[in-house]
This record gives structure tokens, sequence and C-alpha cells, in this order.
């Protein structure tokens, strides 16, 4: 599955400029307040599902909600402008990967605040 054929209910995700993923309905889920974004690289790499671990009944919007949770809480640890946190995923009953994701504090144009998800290694 591409970006751009999974819904995952409604609102639908919705891929905006520069490759960024508006993930907002799914972040106010699970209680967090400013609009969240990921990159098109951490989904692919991290929520996406491929057919062996959807076979082991893996799902992209529990991939999504856990990944979203676990940055809740490391939110509520404090209010650092840049923090970073582990995040595993489970591909099939024996391999589990974990995977180093930064958040940012940004500012759109219009000066109201976002969240940027990224992958560890990707540039701010």
């Amino acid at each position: 599955m591409s970006i751009g054929e999974t819904s995952l209910g409604s609102p639908k995700i919705q891929v905006i400029d520069g490759g960024m993923i508006d993930v907002t309905p799914y972040a106010k889920r699970v209680g967090i307040k400013l609009p969240v974004v990921i990159t098109e690289n951490l989904w692919n790499e991290t929520v996406k599902t491929d057919a062996n671990s959807r076979m082991y009944g893996q799902k992209e919007e529990k991939r999504l909600d856990s990944l979203l949770s676990a940055l809740s809480m490391e939110l509520l640890k404090g209010r650092a402008k840049d923090l970073s946190f582990t995040f595993l995923t489970c591909k099939d009953p024996k391999t589990t990967s974990c995977r180093l994701l930064k958040a940012c504090y940004k500012e759109k144009d219009d000066g109201k605040p976002f969240i940027r998800v990224s992958t560890y290694n990707e540039s701010s």
C-alpha cells in the first residue's frame, strides 16, 4: 500500500508539502493538542506494513496509534524543543525492529506551532 491508497478511516491521512504526512486527527485521539506531521520516510520505514507483517495481524492504523502514543508519553515528560525516543515494531513473531525517532517543535509560516516527527538521521 502506498500513502495515497491508505485510508485509516475518516479523516484520511493527508500528504502535505515537502513529503510530510499530517496525522493530526490521530494525534488528537491520544491527547496531543498540537498539529503533528511525520515524514514520508518515517511512514515508509516504521508505519507502513508489508505482506509479512500483515500476515501476522499488523495494521498501519495500529502502528500509527502506537507511535503517537509513545510520542504523547515523551511529550508529557517535559517541554524540550527537540526530543528523541525509541519505537519498537514487530515484523513477525520472531522479528522486532527498534527505531530511534526525533520530534521537534516547529512553526508554520503563520507562526502557529506544530510537531514534526522523523527518523533520527533525517535533517530537520
